[in-house]
């Protein structure tokens, strides 16, 4: 009878620590998606300061045209530099730095 017992919290603490992996598993992938987020907001905070430290465009008058453009392009500049496989390493970082709080 006890060893029943015994085997039936074996069988209940595995199944505990295997429910915690996989919701671990999850919290991980959270935690990389919402790094790889912040990497993107903080390139495009400085593609723009980049953008608005030039003198301006001497081939395109200023228009809103040509601010949506501008915007696109920065956009999609960022979502291409946070996506490769060469970064600028935030993404990393933050994320060595807080997975264990997780």
């Amino acid at each position: 009878m006890d060893i029943d017992l015994t085997n039936a919290n074996l069988v209940k603490a595995n199944l505990n620590r295997l429910g915690n992996e996989k919701i671990s598993a999850s919290k991980d992938e959270e935690l990389k998606e919402a790094c790889a987020g912040f990497e993107a907001i903080f390139l495009n905070s400085m593609v723009t300061s980049m953008r608005g430290s030039l003198p301006g465009n001497a081939l395109f008058k200023e228009s809103n045209e040509m601010d949506i453009f501008q915007s696109m392009y920065d956009q999609s500049l960022v979502d291409e530099l946070s996506g490769s496989g060469t970064t600028t390493g935030i993404k990393e970082f933050l994320y060595q730095q807080l997975k264990d709080s997780i």
